[in-house]
């Protein structure tokens, strides 16, 4: 039941992005919202691997597409209650809440996403996360 219930969750994430690159943009939101609460709700075994990008990320990544920041930021927030420090979910928070004003937030994630990472790394996000701190 578990896999099945994970696939489940995959598919309904992938039926999402296809809606939103149909222009479904409401229908989009609605199908990863789906699809994060049932992973939310999906008690992981603790032998089994992580989700490979969780769905209440990627709902933030669609959400962030779709120019609506609060509600990204808001699933971003929620998702690094169970999947901390991940680098997409970090950034994708900065970038929310930059883009919604809220610069005070944007540095704390960004500072976050600075401090975890190398100095010397090539990520185009990170640049862009430094970019913005070194600008506050």
């Amino acid at each position: 039941m578990y896999k099945a219930n994970q696939v489940d969750i995959q598919i309904k994430s992938a039926e999402a992005w296809i809606l939103l690159a149909e222009g479904e943009n409401d229908k989009a939101a609605g199908r990863m919202n789906l699809g994060a609460d049932m992973e939310d709700a999906t008690e992981k075994s603790p032998v089994t691997p992580g989700e490979v990008i969780p769905a209440r990320e990627l709902l933030g990544d669609m959400l962030i597409q779709m120019g609506d920041y609060t509600k990204a930021l808001e699933a971003y927030r929620e998702d690094l209650k169970t999947h901390p420090k991940r680098f997409n979910g970090l950034y994708g928070a900065g970038l929310a809440a930059e883009r919604s004003g809220d610069t005070g937030i944007a540095k704390s994630y960004y500072r976050q996403l600075s401090d975890m990472c190398s100095a010397h790394s090539p990520r185009h996000e990170l640049a862009a996360a430094r970019l913005f701190l070194n600008n506050r």
